[in-house]
């Protein structure tokens, strides 16, 4: 730990101990070396709460404090892909800068209009942004672009494995091209993902041009043991004096999770809430305290940090039955079971869910898998008598042991996305010859042939 920690300002020390830190992760220090010794673009690679954050932005930091560039504009750029996710890292990342006195500047929907006002007049420090936010930054403050970004040294790009092969992710890499343009210089570009996938992918998106100088920092093994449940249950024509599948799957949750901090992973908003509220039945029928708590888009902003707040409290057992909402890094604190009721889209999506558990040292990664099913009388057709969703959960459970996941689509064509880039520089300059256009937005960064 010793070379790494030496290499980091004074004030960052000073926050890693007052954390009770006794050594700094392996993924850390590595990124503390490459960072400081070299300049190259990074991605930074390890599980759900893996310490990838801190790899990044301690040594990024030190930098800015030990070698201010004198310019104008933000120190660093964070662009993540939730605004919950921006606001949790935020938070983070203030108490990292607190003694730096280094400004930390979440900007999205739910950010005051001061907080950005302020941010504009006078740009430093770290800014975290979404792609479609640093758009309309190109759009409405166009020719300031250079005074706000002048002195950016690093941009940090967080959950890089959800980008790869969507139109999200073209934007945001004609976004970062088109940066360097304005500003006449490249920036250094530190992706943060999940293990998943093919790394040489990641690495061809985070520089286009320069796959192979691209370094990965991949934490080495590591991971917890995995306990999994798969139960099947039947819905349909059930006798009425048997339980639905519904409530029996809700009551071995209860009986199973009771007591201890959990994500359940339902599906659709519908079923949150049905889940959720045969749940807080449950509870109310034992007379215990309530702990099972529904978590989507749909529900308040007050409500979601109610229920990520109680999930970090140890003293406050706490379940979320929840959406894809919970699945990104928001910082929940440590989960004793991922539950899916149902198969998830992807096998990616379910090693990041099962991610949020095992997190504690010797304690192991527990996923409840529970595949529903129609009753099967004399007219059900063949698709039905196949149980195709019982056949996806063990084939997901299968690859996931197998340690697959779906790779990207690199050669996938983004039409619409390149329409829009074209009249978003457009609206950018006030207007372009069409050669330039062409070279900004289709041979310098979307690649369509």
């Amino acid at each position: 730990m010793s070379s790494a920690f030496d290499r980091l300002a004074r004030p960052v020390q000073k926050w890693i101990r007052q954390q009770g830190w006794r050594e700094l992760r392996d993924i850390q220090a590595r990124s503390i070396r490459t960072i400081c010794e070299t300049d190259a673009d990074l991605i930074v690679a390890a599980s759900t709460a893996g310490g990838k954050t801190e790899a990044a932005f301690l040594p990024l930091i030190s930098q800015v404090l030990d070698a201010p560039s004198g310019g104008t504009g933000f120190d660093l750029l964070y662009i993540g892909p939730l605004k919950a996710l921006i606001t949790d890292q935020a938070m983070r990342l203030e108490g990292i800068c607190q003694d730096a006195e280094l400004p930390v500047v979440p900007w999205h929907g739910d950010v005051s209009q001061s907080i950005k006002t302020r941010a504009l007049k006078s740009p430093k420090g770290i800014l975290l942004i979404t792609p479609e936010s640093l758009e309309a930054l190109f759009i409405r403050r166009g020719l300031e672009i250079r005074r706000l970004f002048g002195a950016t040294r690093a941009v940090v790009i967080d959950e890089l494995h959800t980008v790869l092969d969507s139109e999200r992710g073209v934007q945001l890499r004609s976004l970062l091209t088109r940066l360097e343009l304005t500003i006449k210089r490249p920036i250094r570009r530190i992706g943060l993902s999940a293990t998943l996938g093919d790394m040489d992918l990641a690495k061809a998106y985070l520089r286009p041009d320069a796959a192979n100088a691209v370094q990965l920092i991949e934490a080495d093994g590591g991971e917890a043991e995995l306990r999994l449940q798969l139960r099947g249950y039947v819905s349909g024509d059930e006798d009425e004096n048997s339980p639905s599948a519904t409530d029996a799957i809700a009551a071995h949750l209860f009986k199973h999770l009771r007591g201890s901090d959990n994500l359940v992973f339902a599906g659709s908003r519908q079923r949150v809430e049905i889940y959720a509220d045969r749940l807080r039945e449950l509870c109310e029928r034992e007379h215990l305290p309530q702990e099972f708590y529904p978590h989507h888009a749909s529900l308040s902003r007050e409500h979601r940090d109610f229920v990520e707040r109680r999930l970090k409290d140890a003293a406050k057992p706490t379940t979320a039955v929840c959406t894809s909402t919970l699945e990104l890094g928001i910082d929940i604190g440590d989960v004793t079971c991922v539950a899916q009721i149902g198969a998830p889209f992807s096998v990616a999506a379910l090693r990041q869910r099962l991610g949020r558990s095992g997190r504690r040292e010797g304690q192991p990664a527990v996923l409840r898998q529970y595949a529903v099913e129609t009753q099967l009388t004399p007219e059900s057709s063949f698709v039905d008598r196949l149980r195709l969703g019982l056949i996806r959960s063990i084939a997901m459970i299968d690859l996931l042991l197998e340690g697959w996941c779906e790779p990207p689509r690199p050669q996938a064509l983004h039409l619409s996305t390149l329409v829009h880039q074209i009249l978003s520089v457009i609206a950018q300059r006030g207007g372009g010859r069409v050669a330039r256009v062409v070279e900004i937005v289709w041979r310098r960064n979307l690649r369509v042939t």
